[in-house]
């Protein structure tokens, strides 16, 4: 055996990535038993793996951590959904949930061209429930990010330069000072508005 050439191969590289099948790792731990010299290229792989994986790390921007620990936290409230306690929607919300929860307040013969109510406010947070058979016109937020979720029906998003179509589950986040508007494409949407402070 040319232990230059295997050590040269990449398989050792490839085996502690953990690249390799069963087998193929059987076949280097024998090897390293029987030729040091390949135990010890081991070792320089592992330490300039390591070496990498440090010179690349990236530190996670500064409030992740809370925003993660708040969307697990709104995902275990929206188990049981409470107008009294309602949780902050994401991209993450179940819209079937949200439906069931707002469906008395959504009438069986809709009548008006748009119904809001209120569901939750707080100095950081409105919440309501749209219910619409008209086109929203082009509005700009530039101290609360606004979101939605679509619990039926569908529409058509402006956001920016981008057009996209959403329907019941389609969840978007408007970013701030982004021009965005709203057409109804089915013959009403009912959706979850929400505001929060920036």
């Amino acid at each position: 055996m040319d232990i230059q050439s295997y050590i040269e191969s990449g398989i050792l590289e490839r085996y502690c990535l953990g690249e390799l099948s069963a087998q193929e790792m059987q076949s280097v731990e024998l090897y390293c038993r029987t030729h040091p010299e390949i135990e010890k290229e081991i070792t320089v792989v592992k330490q300039a793996l390591q070496n990498y994986s440090a010179t690349m790390a990236m530190a996670p921007p500064p409030g992740l951590q809370n925003k993660i620990w708040d969307t697990i936290a709104n995902l275990e409230k929206e188990k049981e959904l409470d107008l009294n306690d309602l949780p902050e929607i994401s991209r993450f919300s179940d819209h079937r949930k949200w439906l069931g929860l707002v469906k008395p307040f959504i009438p069986l013969d809709l009548q008006e061209d748009r119904i809001i109510k209120l569901l939750r406010q707080s100095e950081k947070i409105i919440q309501m429930l749209v219910v619409s058979r008209t086109d929203f016109d082009s509005e700009v937020h530039v101290h609360e990010q606004e979101s939605f979720i679509i619990l039926d029906g569908e529409c058509e998003c402006t956001v920016g330069e981008d057009i996209f179509r959403l329907q019941a589950g389609g969840y978007t986040e408007i970013p701030l000072h982004t021009p965005h508007d709203v057409r109804i494409i089915s013959p009403y949407v009912v959706a979850i508005l929400q505001r929060v402070a920036v």
